[in-house]
This record gives structure tokens, sequence and C-alpha cells, in this order.
């Protein structure tokens, strides 16, 4: 999969201090790449297309503010995996921590990729 240019990011993702809605991106880790999609509701959806870890799913998510433009974000998968991210809008970065369901803990630091900044807000 090509991934598209990381463009520059919207100055209201740098400024938001609520977490946004309609927000589509790319994440790429070493170990996978993902397409994040925030969703109304308090949920996002994530799909990785290949490798091991290889699904789709919508979650509910709680998401808190750290400063204007970054925000914890976590989530229980439907296998029991536990994911907690930091998402830096302003750097266009995501700092990423798995527990999955065979209790293995993943460190992860990927690059943002937007593919859609069209946000709201919850």
């Amino acid at each position: 999969m090509d991934l598209p240019l990381p463009h520059p990011v919207s100055d209201s993702l740098r400024r938001a201090d609520v977490y946004p809605v309609g927000v589509v991106f790319d994440v790429v880790f070493d170990a996978f790449r993902v397409r994040l999609t925030t969703l109304p509701d308090d949920h996002i959806r994530f799909d990785i297309a290949e490798g091991p870890y290889a699904r789709t799913e919508a979650v509910r998510i709680a998401a808190t503010p750290i400063r204007a433009g970054v925000f914890a974000v976590s989530w229980v998968e439907a296998d029991g995996a536990t994911v907690v991210h930091v998402e830096d809008f302003e750097r266009a970065v995501v700092h990423s921590y798995a527990t999955l369901p065979n209790g293995s803990f993943l460190r992860m630091q990927g690059q943002m990729h937007f593919i859609s900044q069209q946000e709201g807000q919850r």
C-alpha cells in the first residue's frame, strides 16, 4: 500500500481542545500500517490491511485532552487487547501502547499521514 504524502495539519486540528470527528489518517508503525477514522459517539475505526494484526474494527474510545491538539485515546478491542494512543495532531505523530490478548506488550511510534481533515466536534 502506497502511503499518501503527509498533508499539512489544519490549524483547527493543531488547536483542537475536543477530540475531532471525521478525521481519517494512516499511521505507519514498524510492525504494521493502520488507517484510523474518528467517528461520532466516541468511536474510532481502525483498519489494518496486512500482517499479523490485519483486521477492521470500530471501538468505543475514551479521549482525554492533554493540551491543544494532543489527546490520550484509549480503547478495548473485541479480542481483549487494550490500546492507549497519544495522538499529537500538531506534530502529526502517534505514540501507541498496546497489551495483546497473549499478554505481550507493544510500544510503537508512527507518523500520521492525513487522508481527510473534515473534522467536526463530538
